[in-house]
């Protein structure tokens, strides 16, 4: 007799990484998918992502998130997950464009007003979802947005040499042979007295 085992090469291409240029749903059904304990992953465009490309130099860039669905002990809705990006933004010292690399682990419960966020475990970021549809694509802009670094700059210190920067180098010896623009005040000062 000959034994058929369905599914046990290990050498099929089935069994090869996931893949990652999936999209993600916009929206997912909030009934559902916590009760299923279901897990979504897969890209976003930046063009959807409407707030944060407004901080952007540009919507070119990947954005990439893994969430997990499920009920804790105590029935409260979580999204557990990872969001990851490679941004373009503009440098704050040479005002050239930059790309960064940004990543957040997730850590929500979901609730239906702002009330019943004390109920949740202090380890949780509260996300409202009063409604049916529960959009990814808001969830997954809110965690970049929150990651952003708050002053965008390149690594290397010496990025404003790219402009030619100069110091005014005057200014730091204390050159007196300028006259000081509150000069006036003293001659107005000497005068009333």
């Amino acid at each position: 007799m000959i034994d058929i085992l369905f599914d046990t090469s290990a050498c099929d291409a089935y069994y090869g990484a996931p893949m990652v240029n999936v999209s993600l749903p916009k929206y997912i059904d909030a009934r559902k998918v916590f009760l299923q304990r279901e897990r979504v992953s897969g890209l976003l465009k930046l063009s959807d992502l409407r707030r944060l490309r407004g901080l952007l130099a540009n919507d070119r860039g990947t954005v990439y998130a893994e969430l997990r669905f499920f009920l804790d002990g105590s029935g409260n809705r979580i999204i557990k997950g990872k969001v990851k990006a490679t941004l373009n933004v503009i440098c704050q010292r040479c005002l050239e464009q930059l790309e960064i690399l940004i990543g957040d682990d997730i850590s929500l419960g979901v609730i239906e007003s702002e009330d019943l966020a004390s109920g949740l475990d202090s380890t949780l970021d509260p996300w409202i979802c009063s409604g049916y549809k529960l959009s990814l694509s808001e969830l997954v802009e809110e965690q970049l947005i929150l990651c952003l670094p708050i002053v965008n700059h390149h690594e290397d210190s010496d990025c404003t040499n790219k402009l030619n920067y100069q110091a005014n180098v005057s200014a730091k010896k204390g050159d007196s042979s300028k006259d000081s623009p509150f000069a006036v005040l003293k001659t107005l000062k000497t005068k009333s007295l």
